[in-house]
């Protein structure tokens, strides 16, 4: 694994061989234009470059290592900490003014105060997450989130989602802006030189916060609080996955301007950076990130606002300079995560229609009591396609996302004082597909996802008899599982609706209930993306700081 001296050098040295720079900068010109292999979107790049694999047996993987295998290697190769001299820090500071104004010039945007700042260890850091997730609020909405995410298989049964944050929360961390204190947080851990474009980053984040007030534009000012009912009213909350991707992928260019710096250079007047950028972007689906060996989703919610994030802030420094990537960007930020993930639908201003879920206390109450409701988004989809798929589902399967909504309940028996399991939840599934081949595939590997993480009994084929309201399922199956029956049935109009452990009695009426109901309410609360859910979980801004590390090492190795 690299260290912060090697990534730092590896990209400058990757990104300086493509755009041609030489010792001597001030000598260099290039009137270069942008390349067509670059003008596609994200998708159409990884599809194509998909299409173009040889289609031969892949190389045998290694197994992973478990948790606690890793965990005993990383602490026996641990190197001694980098503590900063009282001469570093001062210097540390001094720099920060300077940086802050680098930053303030590469984006537009204007520093209204000089910005706090404090020097701190590692164990000050994890003290600041372990304590983040101590709140009774926090713990309930981990629990939530847990469970809910275990329902869908995104995590193992066994995995424990706080432990895991707190565990993992400080050993990468190379200095962050918090938000909610308004202060930069270099660390003493990091040399000096290693933390310049680090905080050349996380400036950038100070300067965003003065001008926009990202606890507000990114609406993490509260813990959500969106409607806990049995029902799904409409969908805002996937701006948040979105505007953290703005957010994070500004701070990005920013980064790489930095390193550019001493050359004279920048992203936006240096097309064959971006071209490149975007090509080893490409290349890093093929390489499983590590990360502490945690779970897919994990890692993707962790990598989208760096890397999708990064891959849409260069198409609008493509399309509109740096006035269209900054300044517009914050005015006009992308609606969900399918605006990131396909920057034409942005550009276009496309807008997936919200997939309602009416209310189904009618027919679950009291047997079953309200637990959580969302949607899954573009993002979900794709880690559900990657981690139960084959290799191009996630290529395939996601293009076709036109929203979905989900609620879960649970069972009034497993009373109010016990923590339930994934047995002791029900759900109700409802996504939408742009043709029929997308829907076909999607249900498809959501029923053999089923074997991976239950005990299936049989399965029965309902073609001609999963009905309502004189309307039949174009295909539908029953699978018996250890909890519960699970229907999966796609539907006119390219729906597939999928139910799990609620009896077939009751699925009969949520036929009729959520796919022939008439909506005429309008949305009062924002529902999230599961991934969102993972994103705003305090702690998880020390995980994803890993993740961009390991990332930036994988795109940036030597060949």
């Amino acid at each position: 694994m690299l260290s912060h001296r090697s990534l730092l050098r590896s990209v400058v040295a990757s990104v300086l061989l493509m755009v041609g720079i030489c010792a001597s900068p001030a000598q260099q010109t290039e009137n270069q234009q942008p390349s067509a292999s670059g003008s596609g979107t994200l998708g159409d790049i990884a599809r194509k470059y998909r299409g173009e694999k040889s289609t031969s047996a892949p190389a045998p993987v290694a197994p992973q290592k478990s948790l606690g295998e890793y965990a005993a290697a990383q602490r026996a190769t641990k190197h001694a900490e980098v503590l900063l001299t009282e001469k570093d820090a001062a210097e540390l500071i001094k720099e920060l003014t300077e940086i802050t104004d680098f930053a303030s010039g590469d984006t537009g945007y204007a520093e209204h105060t000089v910005v706090k700042h404090r020097i701190v260890g590692q164990e000050d850091v994890k003290r600041h997450w372990s304590e983040a997730l101590s709140g009774s609020a926090e713990a309930q909405r981990l629990a939530r989130s847990e469970l809910v995410l275990k329902k869908f298989g995104y995590l193992p049964k066994d995995f424990t989602l706080k432990k895991y944050l707190i565990d993992n929360s400080a050993d990468s961390i190379a200095g962050f802006y918090d938000f909610q204190t308004k202060t930069m947080n270099l660390v003493n851990w990091v040399s000096l030189d290693h933390q310049r474009p680090i905080m050349a980053h996380e400036l950038t984040h100070a300067l965003q916060d003065q001008n926009f007030n990202l606890m507000v534009w990114e609406r993490r000012a509260e813990p959500r609080s969106h409607n806990s009912g049995m029902q799904v009213n409409a969908d805002e909350g996937q701006e948040s996955d979105a505007r953290r991707a703005v957010i994070e992928g500004q701070a990005m260019v920013v980064f790489f301007d930095y390193t550019l710096k001493p050359y004279g250079r920048t992203l936006a007047d240096t097309p064959s950076a971006i071209d490149f950028i975007n090509a080893r972007m490409t290349e890093s689906y093929d390489n499983s990130l590590v990360v502490h060996n945690a779970p897919l989703i994990f890692k993707e919610s962790a990598i989208f606002p760096y890397r999708e994030g990064l891959m849409f802030e260069l198409e609008l420094l493509k399309k509109g300079g740096v006035q269209e990537a900054f300044a517009e960007a914050f005015a006009h930020p992308p609606a969900d995560t399918h605006q990131v993930l396909e920057p034409k639908a942005y550009f276009s201003g496309e807008k997936i229609p919200p997939v309602i879920i009416p209310d189904l206390s009618g027919i679950l109450s009291p047997e079953y009591q309200p637990y959580d409701n969302g949607t899954i988004g573009q993002l979900d989809v794709r880690v559900m396609s990657e981690q139960f798929g084959t290799e191009n589902d996630m290529f395939t399967i996601t293009p076709g996302w036109k929203g979905g909504s989900y609620v879960a309940v649970k069972r009034a028996a497993a009373g109010n004082d016990v923590n339930p399991g994934t047995a002791d939840i029900g759900l109700v599934y409802v996504s939408r597909w742009k043709d029929a081949e997308s829907a076909e595939r999607f249900a498809e590997v959501y029923r053999k996802s089923l074997s991976k993480r239950l005990s299936v009994a049989d399965e029965t084929r309902l073609d001609g008899r999963a009905c309502a309201e004189h309307h039949c399922a174009l295909w539908a199956t029953r699978v018996s599982t250890n909890e519960g029956p699970v229907f999966i049935e796609i539907w006119p109009d390219h729906t597939v609706f999928i139910t799990q452990s609620l009896s077939e009695e009751k699925v009969a009426q949520l036929r009729a209930r959520v796919l022939f109901h008439e909506n005429h309410a309008k949305a009062t609360v924002a529902a999230p993306e599961l991934s969102e859910r993972v994103q705003a979980l305090p702690g998880f801004q020390a995980f994803r700081r890993e993740a961009e590390r390991e990332f930036m090492e994988e795109i940036f190795k030597p060949e």
